[in-house]
């Protein structure tokens, strides 16, 4: 899991910044708190950029589309939030990997109370989802102490801590809700996940469990020339094929099903060869506690695929190696329009083969 933290602050002894450092060093292995640090390279925001943006308001994109949660602490300036941190979320305005993201807000100083609101107010205005249970005012002595000095105080290191455990819990429930399309409470999926989880000794063979079962058993609807063309888990369960993309949502339910937080990833691949046209590729993310996430593909093997589960060392379906080709950002708690209107508006496998999907490259939208 990746925390993205922001600090609304430039000064090199901010205690805003010492604050989010003392977090990182809290966090599990299974975390990756990362500490944003070209805030002050921004250009003011100009919507006229926003075709083409700077280089660091594109890094900043990719990093919130990457994360699963974000942490802001910023000071307040003249009852206000800074104006570091106030451009910074202008650049993510227009952005959509912004939207619905779990975003938390730490007040390093009590008398700050005229910013938190603010921030609070642009964040929600923003469609960001406020982690109320994450977002607390440190009962700071001074604002001249260093993150050494954080770690030392055991008042303030069970309150991080604190934040790190809801963090993660708002974090991860969009990774275990039931949906129309990964409909983990759908008895038959249900009943299949239960016996999947059976005489398991832990989460991790569970996965293992749910992974192969899907890979092995439900066929690839191209490979076999199967149909009907399914989209939700439970078709792809009750018919017992699907393309990539349905098999993952059958994998992301089973796993949901069992209470492990799953998601959807996707990679941008050739259809045939190293050569254009490109498609998009469908496959899941599950949250393992040892490792945080890690990326499975239960495509189906054949040869040339030997797609695995072990952790956590990835073995995917398909290596990136052509230039055009790409990994795709972020872990998806629902699949995205583009694939669902691939798989409810076609009838056959041959339709939805010459329609597949494919990622827009200039907006880095699926």
């Amino acid at each position: 899991m990746k925390i993205l933290a922001l600090s609304g602050s430039l000064r090199a002894a901010s205690i805003n910044s010492a604050v989010l450092r003392a977090l990182r060093v809290l966090a599990p292995a299974s975390i990756e708190v990362y500490l944003f640090t070209g805030l002050g390279d921004l250009p003011l925001y100009n919507p006229d950029l926003e075709s083409s943006p700077p280089s660091v308001a594109a890094q900043l994109r990719r990093e919130v589309a990457s994360a699963d949660a974000l942490l802001i602490a910023s000071p307040e300036y003249a009852h206000g939030v800074t104006g570091t941190i106030k451009n910074a979320l202008d650049w993510l305005v227009a952005f959509e990997g912004f939207a619905d993201k779990p975003v938390a807000v730490l007040n390093a100083t009590p008398r700050a109370h005229h910013a938190d609101a603010a921030l609070r107010e642009t964040l929600i205005t923003m469609s960001a989802k406020l982690i109320e249970a994450a977002s607390i005012t440190l009962p700071l002595p001074s604002a001249n102490i260093g993150d050494a000095d954080l770690l030392a105080m055991p008042e303030i290191v069970s309150l991080l801590t604190g934040v790190i455990v809801e963090i993660e819990r708002a974090a991860m429930k969009p990774y275990l809700n039931s949906s129309l399309y990964i409909d983990n409470q759908h008895p038959a999926v249900v009943a299949q996940a239960a016996k999947l989880a059976d005489g398991c000794a832990d989460e991790e063979e569970i996965a293992k469990r749910c992974f192969e079962f899907v890979r092995d058993e439900i066929k690839h609807g191209w490979d076999y020339r199967l149909n009907p063309v399914t989209c939700k888990a439970s078709e792809v369960l009750i018919h017992g094929n699907g393309f990539c993309y349905a098999k993952s949502h059958l994998l992301a339910a089973l796993l949901r099903a069992n209470g492990i937080p799953a998601g959807l990833c996707y990679q941008r691949l050739t259809i045939d060869g190293d050569q254009p046209p490109y498609c998009l590729h469908g496959l899941n993310a599950v949250y393992l506690q040892q490792y945080g996430w890690y990326r499975i593909d239960a495509r189906g093997n054949k040869p040339g695929v030997a797609a695995d589960f072990c952790p956590p060392l990835e073995k995917l379906a398909f290596p990136i190696v052509n230039p055009l080709e790409q990994d795709l950002p972020g872990i998806r708690a629902e699949p995205p329009p583009a694939v669902v209107k691939v798989l409810t508006e076609h009838q056959t496998i041959e339709q939805v083969y010459n329609n597949l999907p494919d990622v827009d490259l200039q907006n880095h939208t699926v």
